[in-house]
């Protein structure tokens, strides 16, 4: 499918087949309060989760559960346990309809830790979480966000 623009009837040019409906109103971008931010997370068990290796930010799509206010992930060995302990990371999730330019996301920013051997309180009950990776293998540690500080925006369009 072409997205060239083609003269209509009366020799003006028709706009591409990707551009968004003119019968849209302007979106409206406003800021989301803390407890609306941690509903949302609630809602969905996918995110990426960015930490800084060797200088460089990395980002890794992972599943997720939310347990009280701390992000729960479970992983293995590798880049993102030994990168992200003991280390400050950020954490998102979003969900943005490309057809009407609609969505929310959602920053998470605070200490990742492998609390998979932690005894505390706070380690046993993010333990419990019943996060179902989607990538096969073993996942038998378990990293959990501390601290976290949640900011979230969402777009959307005012109802006529």
């Amino acid at each position: 499918m072409s997205t060239q623009p083609t003269a209509d009837h009366d020799g003006a040019p028709d706009k591409p087949a990707t551009a968004p409906p003119e019968s849209l109103t302007e979106p409206i971008l406003e800021e989301l309060g803390q407890e609306e931010c941690f509903s949302l997370l609630a809602s969905r068990q996918f995110g990426r989760l960015a930490v800084v290796r060797d200088g460089r930010p990395e980002i890794f799509p992972v599943n997720y559960l939310l347990s009280g206010r701390t992000v729960v992930i479970r992983t293995q060995q590798g880049v993102k346990l030994a990168h992200a302990s003991l280390s400050r990371v950020a954490f998102e999730v979003d969900d943005i309809d490309p057809a009407t330019r609609v969505g929310w996301t959602v920053e998470v920013k605070g200490v990742a830790e492998d609390i998979t051997d932690g005894a505390d309180p706070w380690s046993e009950q993010a333990l419990q979480a019943p996060v179902d990776p989607w990538v096969p293998g073993p996942h038998d540690r378990t990293v959990a966000i501390s601290q976290p500080t949640v900011s979230g925006r969402r777009l959307h369009r005012p109802s006529t």
